[in-house]
């Protein structure tokens, strides 16, 4: 079933039906006299079908790259990859219609650009097709590029686009959204409308929006979760710290009392002036850090927070995306909703041999503690005497029977009335029928 968003491209006619993009007086036009059903079919026949493409056989298509895939990662490229040929089968055996947009939503750390690296390989081995990769920050394009070639994932030909290009390359096929939950944005709206793709992929840690934006793909593709993958190894266990609220002079405060404990740093404000704000008092206290922001070298920054030269960098969202070092052990995720907080919360989860469990710290005031999305290792909370661990009790079990034991051995004097005894014949029955009631 295609979905719908909003566009206002007074030329998005064409993109309103491949894309599924909708507005106004247009959706009453384009619901009611085309025949949906005849439309999908029309697409899924375009593309061969066949038997479901096993992982064995996609992987022969990839060639000799410095890889191999989780089992999670081979599950979800081998879904994808019989999507879009429209030669996957569901739970039910059934062949579903061709696919022209999926969605790919895996943890931070999962290793979502390796995917669809893999993806775009194999469906251009397969089908021949170009690739466009799009992301919002310049980068997250070149950790695509470094990833391809680190891994010998050769793709020929692909085009690297920014979000905000005016004129983007049209000959492409295979489209990939880097954090597509940026996909319902007015300039990548402009990049859809422009390049006009047989296929859209989108990869993402976080499907939703904080404005409530729906987005629009044919189907999502879900594995592994953030709880499943620290279960299994991939990510980094981490302890829990709740602070009473999220203030500048306390935090601030609180790094200061203990920078061995919270390390190499990321902290994450509303407002750049608390940015700077906490930058002045931390540095007037002997602490390395800087600001990021939008204007700021933020390549040069970031490098010299991997070598060491600085213990904390400060942002209000410019490093929630994009930003990997497995040398930081601690992010300070300011209040917010679900997918913020996931966002920036990831960024610690990924694993360093020095730092077997990483750090998350919050304040109680925070509309999504993490530990709603996985399990803590250990949870802390801040009281004036110092962080208080909060543990379950060893002895929870001896306790709870020592209670059912105390409960059945107490005695216990019933209501006069309800020890009076009440004989009744039920309806039919005979004396030898009647019950009595006693309590």
């Amino acid at each position: 079933m295609q979905s719908f968003t909003l566009s206002n491209d007074s030329n998005s006619d064409t993109h309103q039906k491949q894309h599924g993009i909708l507005h106004g007086d247009n959706l009453t036009n384009y619901l009611s006299p085309l025949p949906w059903n005849k439309v999908l079919q029309q697409s899924s026949s375009k593309t061969k079908r066949g038997k479901h493409m096993e992982w064995a056989t996609i992987k022969a298509t990839l060639g000799n790259i410095d890889i191999e895939p989780r089992d999670y990662q081979a599950r979800i490229i081998e879904k994808t990859v019989n999507m879009f040929l429209g030669e996957y089968r569901n739970g039910s055996e059934e062949l579903e219609l061709a696919a022209r947009s999926v969605m790919l939503e895996s943890p931070t750390g999962s290793g979502k650009t390796t995917m669809g690296l893999l993806i775009a390989k194999a469906m251009q081995m397969l089908t021949g097709a170009s690739v466009g990769w799009v992301a919002m920050r310049e980068n997250l394009l070149q950790q695509a590029k470094n990833e391809a070639d680190q891994r010998n994932i050769e793709i020929e030909p692909v085009h690297f686009i920014s979000m905000f290009a005016k004129e983007p390359p049209r000959n492409i096929d295979l489209l990939i959204v880097d954090e597509s939950q940026h996909d319902a944005s007015s300039s990548c709206m402009h990049i859809h409308n422009s390049v006009k793709p047989k296929w859209i992929l989108g990869l993402t840690a976080t499907p939703f929006r904080s404005d409530k934006v729906r987005l629009c793909f044919d189907k999502i593709v879900r594995d592994a979760g953030i709880h499943q993958l620290i279960s299994d190894g991939y990510l980094s266990k981490f302890d829990h710290y709740t602070v009473p609220r999220w203030d500048v002079e306390m935090l601030a405060d609180c790094y200061c009392a203990e920078p061995n404990r919270w390390g190499k740093s990321i902290y994450f404000f509303h407002k750049l002036s608390e940015c700077f704000e906490f930058h002045r008092i931390v540095k007037e206290r002997g602490v390395r850090s800087e600001v990021v922001t939008g204007n700021s070298d933020r390549d040069s920054q970031i490098k010299a927070f991997r070598k060491g030269d600085l213990q904390i960098l400060v942002n209000c969202a410019v490093l929630t995306e994009g930003f990997d070092d497995p040398t930081l052990k601690t992010t300070w995720v300011r209040p917010s909703c679900k997918g913020p907080t996931i966002q920036m919360a990831g960024r610690a989860l990924r694993k360093h041999a020095d730092f077997p469990t990483k750090q998350i710290v919050q304040c109680g005031q925070t509309p999504h503690p993490f530990v709603r999305t996985a399990t803590a290792n250990q949870q802390f909370l801040w009281h004036p005497d110092g962080w208080r661990s909060l543990k379950i009790n060893p002895k929870i079990d001896l306790c709870s029977q020592n209670v059912c034991h105390a409960i059945a051995r107490t005695d216990v004097t019933l209501p006069k009335f309800l020890l009076k005894k009440k004989q009744y014949q039920r309806p039919g029955r005979g004396l030898s029928d009647s019950v009595l009631v006693t309590s």
